[in-house]
């Protein structure tokens, strides 16, 4: 259970200014919310209809980690680009998900590496590979035995493929108190 401090701190957090993107995905939310075409398309719309105004910073994060950009809105808006209006949710949505993925990142200092997701997504891809392989060559001694015949285990054991997602299942129960 949180403690009144910690409420209060979050109460003035949603509260703050709105950032550009925020600003953007209010204005967006306006027109949608005036024109409902698209209230069946996703989990978006359906929750946008339950706000008066699109004010509040808690709100525009929570509705923008309802979007999965699959565009469908985008398609069908009437308001979409080349429109003097030029609605277009997923971009909207897109930017200021990133934010919400940068400002509240558990660990805070894993954030900043959001700015960066595409080079930080190759190493860590690269670095996992890597260490699954060395664990992998650590327990068998070698990651070819002659006759593999299409056994998975053999190449990777069950006990390296236990350390491996044991430790990432671990990570997730850490962060679970802190959000």
């Amino acid at each position: 259970m949180q403690s009144l401090e910690q409420v209060t701190e979050q109460a003035v957090q949603w509260h703050q200014p709105l950032t550009t993107d925020e600003q953007e995905v209010a204005r967006v939310m306006q027109i949608c919310n005036a024109c409902r075409y698209c209230e069946g398309f996703c989990a978006v719309f359906p929750a946008m209809t339950k706000r008066l105004t699109f004010d509040n910073k808690a709100d525009l994060n929570y509705l923008a980690n309802l979007c999965h950009n699959c565009g469908a809105c985008l398609h069908a808006c009437q308001y979409a680009p080349p429109h003097d209006f030029g609605v277009n949710v997923p971009r909207a949505m897109a930017k200021a998900r990133k934010q919400t993925y940068t400002e509240y990142a558990w660990p805070k200092p894993l954030g900043k590496l959001y700015e960066r997701n595409g080079l930080t997504l190759s190493v860590a891809s690269a670095l996992a590979l890597a260490l699954f392989l060395v664990l992998a060559l650590i327990s068998q001694g070698t990651l070819w035995h002659e006759p593999l015949a299409g056994d998975f285990y053999a190449v990777f054991p069950h006990n390296t493929m236990v350390v491996m997602f044991g430790s990432v299942f671990l990570l997730a129960i850490l962060a679970l108190p802190s959000g």
